[in-house]
């Protein structure tokens, strides 16, 4: 019945490169990321310390999250690095606005591009925005939510920390909830799966979903 907001953002830091041993002339693009990162890690040991509201704690983890994924950038160890790029994703929950942990990185991205820029001019960091993806809210008597509970029978609160098209389709106007196979546990790993018994669960809810709206 819910599920967290998204934010992306794909990050390019261009330093200037000259030798290491006289890196205090150069920019180095790499160690210039690394304190955007390092924010990320200090603003989730701050989320995850602060209490969750009542649908925060529904969700696993309940606080919102920041991450980086991917990295990569330098030419060689004695070089300082002209180019470093990294993507960094925010899972946001609900009652915190994407748009506004968006807002307050960007923030730090100004104050880090000010202090290249002081020691050379050419250097800069480039933004480009990856996703934004609505939360999906609980709705009062959703149509939705109703429906795939009568088909169920399933009536218990859940939610998901992944983000989904609900969440459009919510704030489009129509009523969304999020119901399938699968375990996001199993996502992206080795050995990835659904269960046959899940296919088969799945099966038996579109065939009762479809008489449903055949009779409708």
């Amino acid at each position: 019945t819910a599920h967290k907001g998204g934010l992306g953002y794909d990050v390019r830091v261009v330093g200037f490169e000259v030798h290491s041993s006289i890196m205090h002339r150069g920019v180095n693009a790499i160690m210039t990321a690394a304190p955007l990162i390092d924010w990320a890690n200090r603003m989730n040991a701050e989320n995850r310390a602060r209490p969750p509201s009542d649908l925060a704690a529904l969700f696993e983890p309940p606080w919102t999250t920041l991450h980086v994924g991917t990295i990569s950038g330098g030419t060689a160890h004695n070089i300082t690095a002209k180019d470093c790029r990294f993507g960094m994703d925010f899972r946001v929950v609900p009652g915190e606005d994407p748009e506004v942990w968006g807002a307050r990185f960007l923030a730090r991205v100004a104050e880090a591009e000010a202090a290249m820029q002081a020691v050379h001019p050419d250097t800069r960091i480039e933004i480009t925005p990856k996703f934004v993806v609505p939360g999906l809210q609980p709705e009062k008597a959703g149509a939705a939510e109703g429906l795939v509970r009568q088909i169920t029978g399933d009536n218990g609160r859940h939610v998901v920390s992944y983000g989904t098209e609900a969440g459009q389709f919510q704030e489009a106007g129509y009523s969304a909830v999020i119901c399938g196979p699968g375990d996001i546990a199993q996502a992206h790993q080795p050995d990835e799966y659904i269960s046959v018994a899940q296919f088969a669960a799945g099966h038996d809810f579109m065939r009762a979903l479809l008489t449903r709206l055949r009779v409708a």
